[in-house]
């Protein structure tokens, strides 16, 4: 059965009250940075065990269970790149990874190579925008940016991929030994190049070589709505191909796509082009049992600085959404008994 996830921050952990409200409006599960662990970034990106479990038992008080831990592609950018220093940050990953494994943690992330970690985007590309009554939310004019040549100095996409199937092949043994899921979520935004510099995970084709080049049950992916659909790719055919390979869900809606708009915007998720019903239809149909997260927040004029209106507007979003998909099913099973 499908079940619904919210991220967090580390300013989180030293709000008990928030984190019953999170409880409160019907989410058992979060999703972590390990930057949040305490100790992690003096470390240089190196989790403790001590550290963890203090993450943990804070989350255990409040009722509540990690879902994914995830890891931060700034602090293993030098592996990406075959650059003095890869070496350590892929043990960094290991030991990360080891850790997340001994706690029964089910699902562990690796980010992909993204431009704007060594080449940061021109902010009036990246902006806020209104929406109904007022509401902010995100807007990403990316066919300017794509269409840029390629930079003299930027790494070329043979060696991004080298880098992230050599993080791959030292870290997914763990996972394995584990039994825990690896997450990929891809580029975004989705399209393979940005700013001149090549990306390499922006299709449904190079999660393909992903899976095929580091072959594991446990190599899967963070099925981005928004990001696939925004590549203009078709996001239900997605579903139905990588329904095995789903390991967590970013239930984001968005309207127009780069290949016909050039642009995105991020909206609430009952006004975007999809229609979210069918989204978690189609999943359900596949058998996928993960979670679901609305992943990022949009700006409600009366909100808290920690977007608390927007997540329980979302949360109840999904919550209709699920139940309705699960009243369905029992109909059917009835029907068919």
């Amino acid at each position: 059965m499908i079940r619904i996830a919210t991220r967090i921050s580390a300013d989180w952990l030293d709000r008990p009250e928030d984190l019953k409200f999170i409880k409160q409006i019907g989410v058992d599960y979060v999703d972590i940075v390990l930057d949040m662990v305490p100790g992690y970034n003096k470390a240089g990106g190196r989790a403790t065990k001590d550290g963890l479990a203090e993450v943990i038992e804070k989350l255990d008080d409040a009722g509540l269970k990690i879902e994914r831990a995830n890891t931060s592609g700034p602090d293993y950018v030098n592996a990406f790149l075959g650059q003095a220093g890869g070496e350590q940050e892929i043990e960094n990953l290991q030991v990360n990874a080891e850790l997340c494994g001994e706690a029964g943690l089910p699902l562990f992330g690796i980010q992909c190579f993204q431009t704007a970690t060594l080449f940061p985007f021109r902010d009036e590309l990246h902006s806020w925008v209104t929406g109904r009554g007022g509401y902010e939310h995100h807007r990403m004019r990316v066919r300017e940016l794509a269409d840029m040549p390629l930079r003299d100095d930027a790494p070329s996409a043979g060696q991004i991929w080298e880098g992230t199937l050599n993080i791959y092949r030292n870290v997914m043994p763990i996972a394995d030994q584990y039994n825990m899921k690896v997450g990929m979520h891809g580029n975004d935004p989705p399209v393979p190049k940005i700013n001149g510099v090549p990306q390499v995970l922006y299709n449904f084709d190079a999660f393909d070589r992903l899976f095929t080049e580091v072959p594991s049950d446990n190599n899967g992916m963070t099925f981005c709505v928004g990001t696939r659909y925004e590549s203009g790719e078709n996001i239900f055919e997605g579903i139905r191909r990588f329904g095995h390979k789903i390991v967590h869900v970013h239930f984001r809606n968005v309207k127009g796509t780069i290949p016909e708009n050039g642009e995105y915007e991020e909206v609430m998720p009952d006004e975007g082009d999809l229609n979210m019903y069918e989204v978690a239809k189609a999943l359900d149909d596949v058998g996928y049992d993960g979670v679901i997260d609305y992943d990022h927040l949009n700006r409600i004029s009366t909100d808290s600085p920690q977007g608390r209106e927007y997540m329980a507007y979302c949360v109840g979003h999904m919550r209709g959404i699920l139940q309705s998909i699960d009243a369905q099913n029992s109909t059917q099973r009835v029907t068919l008994s």
